[in-house]
């Protein structure tokens, strides 16, 4: 039998903020937001997370697209082709 647990708003807030700070710390949140303070105007930080461990780097906004788009061709996934072109309104 499920048991029905009440909380309170401020409960919730608090399971949130411990949820979202132990995310920060396991994916090196601020290390990775240290590298977006760093960005010239034509630079972008691509994420990898291929060894289970979230890393970043700075390259170019051109590259990253290329890498998107290339990843999207791979997997013959056109929402990661819509992805792509929303990056490009909204950040070329």
């Amino acid at each position: 039998m499920k048991k029905i647990v009440k909380l309170t708003e401020s409960d919730l807030n608090r399971i949130v903020k411990r949820v979202i700070k132990e995310n920060e710390f396991e994916y090196g949140h601020e290390n990775i937001k240290k590298l977006y303070d760093k960005l010239g105007d034509d630079e972008y930080v691509s994420l990898d997370d291929s060894s289970g461990n979230l890393s970043g780097s700075i390259v170019s906004k051109v590259e990253y697209v290329k890498k998107m788009l290339r990843n999207a061709i791979r997997e013959e996934n056109w929402s990661k082709v819509q992805n792509v072109i929303s990056f490009m309104d909204s950040k070329m």
